[in-house]
């Protein structure tokens, strides 16, 4: 049976999303359609739209089998969207997935009662930081904290994502993988449904489950996906179970920070060692830097501001983000235990005071602020600048296709 699931698994991953460009431009025409659906509000009527495409039809009926293949996927993935972002707008949607009231509400319970173990250990502020940590919960953050951190570029550690989700695969695999291959996948998705669970079906933190599902999936069966082609897999499913997820500020950190680590990381990586493997910190270091980077236009989108030296905070502050996380669920789960709770706490608040310190005296640094104009989409504008190796390497493995 186990060896039956996995060969199918390994031709799924195989002939279908690792290899297809089907895939990949139905996906891209799905992002496409959104955004100039959500922009210009198209609904089921909008004639411009569908002159376009019996145009395009036609143009393509003159092209090669292979190009005319790709490029109906792509008209396919639009016609989605558009028809998507209709019946979304139609119905005046929103950010939120819709879940059962009974089972919302046993997941409010569960995080109030976990949040409630840790307040009666840690102070009031740091407890609400460390539980926005957890489980993204940023209602627990005062006003003054939440400015500073987004002054420094780090408003994306409060938002349940995929760094959350890494420590609890990589928890799994270690203690359930010696068992088996199988049993680290399969108690490995567990978890990561479990916190999905616990957080909320958040577009971040859905984003980031996607990704880890999809990883480990293609892990167990012996084969990686592209990060380029797991963005493009995972935005156009997301933006087809709400297209306004276009507009929520956690969907869009999370991609960008994902596609800094693990596509302009080891592009900086190349740069500054070329084949050499760089150590530990220095890693750490760039893909700090290429999160950040990547992070920066939606950053300064939103909030107008941002920091010279936000790097340096990111540099502090990421590093040491796991152990954080590790020690305030220890706390919860040790709260009220004698000589325990006191251990961990200890450890605990003096991690978040590094944090909050760090954070409140770069924030403070107005000298080091760039401030501009709040929505102005010209900052967007920097991404050409960030992509541009990336981009020439795609087009010329797409050249070398057709």
């Amino acid at each position: 049976m186990l060896l039956k699931i996995r060969t199918k698994l390994k031709e799924f991953f195989w002939r279908g999303i690792h290899q297809s460009w089907g895939v990949v431009m139905m996906c891209v025409g799905v992002i496409i359609g959104m955004i100039l659906g959500v922009i210009f509000r198209i609904n089921y009527f909008w004639s411009p739209v569908w002159v376009v495409f019996v145009i395009l039809l036609f143009v393509f009926m003159y092209l090669k089998p292979r190009f005319l293949t790709v490029s109906m996927c792509l008209v396919a993935g639009m016609v989605l969207a558009f028809f998507k972002v209709a019946v979304v707008l139609s119905d005046g949607g929103d950010t939120k997935l819709g879940v059962d009231e009974g089972t919302e509400g046993l997941v409010i319970s569960a995080r109030d009662w976990f949040s409630g173990r840790i307040e009666s250990v840690l102070p009031e502020r740091k407890a609400g930081l460390s539980m926005s940590y957890l489980l993204g919960m940023k209602t627990g953050i005062d006003k003054e904290l939440s400015e500073n951190l987004k002054a420094v570029g780090l408003a994306h550690i409060v938002v349940a994502s995929g760094a959350h989700l890494s420590i609890l695969v990589e928890i799994a695999r270690k203690i359930f993988g010696k068992i088996s291959r199988f049993s680290g996948l399969l108690f490995s998705i567990l978890f990561i449904l479990f916190f999905m669970c616990m957080v909320g079906w958040t577009p971040s933190i859905l984003r980031a489950g996607m990704m880890a599902i999809l990883t480990l999936l293609s892990w167990y069966v012996g084969r990686k996906i592209a990060p380029w082609r797991i963005i493009l897999i995972v935005a156009a499913f997301t933006l087809m179970l709400n297209p306004l997820f276009l507009t929520n500020l956690g969907w869009l950190l999370s991609f960008a920070s994902y596609a800094g680590i693990m596509m302009l990381g080891p592009s900086i990586i190349r740069f500054f060692y070329g084949a050499k493997k760089p150590g530990f910190i220095a890693s750490t270091v760039l893909t700090t830097v290429a999160a950040t980077l990547m992070t920066l236009p939606i950053t300064l989108y939103y909030f107008g501001q941002i920091s010279l030296i936000s790097v340096v905070a990111n540099i502090l502050i990421l590093p040491t983000l796991p152990y954080v996380m590790g020690l305030t669920f220890l706390t919860g789960i040790f709260a009220g235990v004698p000589g325990v709770s006191v251990v961990m706490g200890f450890l605990t608040e003096r991690m978040l005071n590094f944090h909050i310190v760090v954070v409140e005296w770069f924030g403070e640094m107005e000298q080091f602020l760039i401030k501009i104009d709040r929505y102005e989409p010209r900052v967007f504008l920097l991404y050409l600048i960030l992509l541009v190796p990336i981009l020439w390497r795609g087009w010329r493995k797409l050249k070398s296709y057709f």
